[in-house]
């Protein structure tokens, strides 16, 4: 009986590591070649003839269009208030204050799919340095499918005799769910980036009135954490590309377990950092203005 039951456990656990083993080599078929296409983007994530459609052409259509009609809400908001001040005695901008910057902001509203591309362009300039650099210097390409390929052939070169149950089977796993997280959490990133490239002219033309300006400050804040988190990618994956690895060293998998929580958690690592920017910054730009 007892022969029996070690047997039972035996084909259990046996039978685990080979469904893990198909999950695992699953992930490193089909997940690690594409999480570089939406880890570090391009300006061509909106060179996209539907995509440009959707934003406008031109002020005649798409969500310029609508931007365009949107700063006749304004004019219409500023003209009542601007009436109602004078029976109230509220502080408001003069007609000539609101004239010039209604001239820059529509004129950068119309303007904002190239504004973003500018900034798009920015940002992954900065990163492809940083990935070259650090390329130089490791003598392999940087990217996250070359770096967990890296790992595994250090620390995991026997995957087939991999056993579940152990403390390298744990940190394995949790490294594999935490790429599946990153993938999502990426793609989602992708999908935010594009819906806020349709909202830049709106962002723009709340600048022309005080009142709204708060809705820039918050797109644009959004919109910076979400293309620096390939530049706090970047470093990240140069760094581990730079660390020592050991599959006898327990901290070495450890450390690759931290570099995949770190890059599942960028976004708010990156929004942190903005945060306390934000904290720290006494300026508003209606007072520049």
């Amino acid at each position: 009986m007892e022969t029996e039951t070690i047997n039972l456990t035996t084909l259990i656990c046996d039978s685990l590591n080979h469904i893990f083993f198909k999950i695992f080599s699953s992930i490193d078929s089909t997940i690690y070649s594409n999480l570089d296409n939406i880890l570090f983007l391009h300006t061509d994530i909106i060179h996209d003839n539907k995509f440009e459609q959707l934003f406008g052409t031109n002020i005649a259509n798409g969500f310029l269009l609508l931007a365009n009609s949107f700063i006749l809400g304004i004019l219409i908001f500023y003209l009542l208030h601007y009436a109602i001040s004078h029976l109230i005695y509220s502080k408001i901008d003069s007609p000539y204050q609101f004239i010039f910057k209604s001239i820059i902001f529509i004129a950068c509203m119309n303007s904002s799919l190239w504004i973003c591309e500018g900034m798009i362009e920015f940002v992954a300039t900065i990163s492809d340095f940083i990935r070259k650099t650090g390329s130089s210097i490791s003598g392999s390409e940087i990217n996250f499918s070359h770096f967990i390929h890296h790992i595994n052939s250090t620390l995991y070169p026997s995957i087939q005799n991999f056993n579940i149950f152990s403390f390298d089977g744990l940190l394995k796993l949790c490294s594999s769910i935490g790429i599946v997280y990153i993938l999502f959490t990426y793609s989602i990133r992708y999908v935010l980036l594009k819906i806020l490239v349709l909202l830049s002219p709106f962002a723009f033309a709340s600048l022309i009135c005080n009142r709204l300006d708060g809705f820039f400050k918050s797109w644009l804040k959004q919109f910076l954490v979400l293309l620096c988190m390939q530049i706090f990618v970047a470093i990240l994956l140069t760094l581990g590309f730079c660390l020592q690895f050991s599959n006898v060293d327990i901290l070495s998998k450890l450390t690759y377990f931290a570099t995949i929580a770190i890059i599942a958690k960028s976004n708010f690592h990156v929004k942190e950092l903005f945060a306390y920017f934000y904290q720290y910054s006494h300026n508003q730009l209606k007072n520049i203005i």
